[in-house]
């Protein structure tokens, strides 16, 4: 599952957080900077969204990438199920927390954003966990663990 000594999470993890990082900043594009924690219907490809929620995943893809690349593959792969995890938390949160949640400018059950959190947490989570699974095989194969 890596390509030379790198795991699928060095291998692939830098251009998920990339993507991450551009809709951070296209976001931008369309909230401007203004009503920073407000619900503002602004909208990127059919989410909502505000700065704070920019923020949010110009955050998400910095953390990402700087895991991604560090050389200890362990940290990478946590860092990418913690963000699994991250986001399934907030797919909970959204689809309880009614319509309370306008500081991620995210309305309510239906919010379109939900299932965009539970669909990244899950491949998260799924990346992670292969890579983590890949990762113990080659070590046990060379005989580290």
């Amino acid at each position: 599952m890596s390509s030379g000594n790198k795991s699928l999470v060095q291998t692939f993890v830098p251009i998920i957080g990339l993507f991450y990082v551009v809709i951070g900043v296209a976001g931008f594009f369309s909230t401007g900077f203004g009503n920073f924690f407000q619900q503002t219907g602004d909208t990127l490809i059919g989410f909502s969204i505000n700065p704070f929620h920019n923020v949010v995943h110009l955050a998400i893809g910095a953390f990402l990438i700087l895991m991604a690349l560090n050389k200890n593959k362990a940290v990478g792969e946590g860092a990418i199920m913690g963000v699994g995890l991250f986001y399934v938390v907030a797919f909970v949160i959204g689809v309880s927390g009614g319509d309370n949640l306008s500081i991620l400018s995210m309305s309510g059950v239906y919010d379109l954003e939900n299932f965009n959190h539970l669909v990244n947490g899950v491949a998260l989570l799924v990346v992670g966990l292969i890579s983590s699974g890949a990762t113990a095989s080659q070590a046990r194969k060379r005989g580290l663990a």
